[in-house]
């Protein structure tokens, strides 16, 4: 089984640090409700147990120890349920985790912008004559500029951006075989928005070797969230420090 591992470094930017935060968050609600549900189901078990102790009917060696051993060894009512609805339950996750990644970079553009936001020379910003009549000030102006890029981002996929951050010198920090498995996260995110997790001609033509056929659910374990975590977390923290590094951007302390 694929282990979490989300290391949360000590400082790194503002959108590193909205990024962590909005992870932990989405990880202790996962495990809130499954340990919520062991305790529900554990509950009555060991009342129920005890009582039969005392009237000689089992003995200590019979009895769970803790609510993770009753849920492998007898899974009671509840975590029954959640294992039938563990897809669904993944899939609000994982979603979630793939668009906090994305925000993520659509946020660390921003920041670079506003230091370095001659790295739009270049890439012809598009304003308005509308927006260039209000402006009254040519940091304003600037301003104006780089939130029309980064809303123009943000409704781009991850290629696209990815694209873009390579031909600005943005230090996305993603090797050939990441940027494989992001746009395959991503792929499963946008069925599980857009087609309830059912495979569809998109989603294979960027995972053209699926073993998962056109039509067919695409199966969620957590696994396949952990792993997601895991990369993104890792991408995160490694962009970071170089964006840091390369535009000495402002570093912020983390929340332990």
């Amino acid at each position: 089984m694929t282990e979490l591992q989300v290391n949360k470094p000590k400082s790194g930017t503002k959108s590193g640090a909205m990024y962590f935060d909005s992870t932990i968050k989405d990880l202790e609600f996962f495990f809130f409700i499954i340990n919520t549900v062991m305790v529900i189901d554990y509950i009555p078990y060991h009342a129920k147990k005890t009582l039969e102790l005392v009237d000689g009917l089992v003995t200590e060696q019979e009895i769970a120890k803790s609510p993770e051993e009753l849920m492998q060894t007898s899974p009671g009512n509840h975590i029954k349920k959640l294992r039938r609805h563990s897809q669904e339950f993944i899939e609000m996750i994982y979603s979630r985790q793939v668009d906090n990644f994305q925000t993520y970079i659509v946020n660390l553009v921003r920041e670079i912008l506003k230091v370095q936001p001659n790295i739009l020379h270049n890439n012809h910003p598009h304003i308005s004559i509308a927006q260039l009549l209000e402006v009254e000030s040519k940091d304003e102006l600037i301003t104006e500029v780089i939130e029309n890029k980064v809303s123009s981002l943000a409704n781009k996929g991850f290629t696209n951006i990815d694209k873009w951050c390579k031909k600005s010198g943005i230090p996305l920090t993603v090797d050939r075989e990441l940027n494989i498995k992001l746009k395959e996260f991503i792929a499963i995110r946008n069925i599980i928005v857009h087609n309830r997790c059912i495979v569809d001609e998109k989603y294979l033509r960027v995972i053209p070797h699926s073993k998962y056929e056109k039509g067919s659910l695409r199966k969620l374990k957590v696994n396949d969230l952990y792993d997601a975590v895991n990369i993104f977390s890792e991408v995160v923290k490694q962009t970071d420090k170089n964006s840091i590094e390369k535009y000495s951007l402002e570093v912020f302390e983390f929340n332990k």
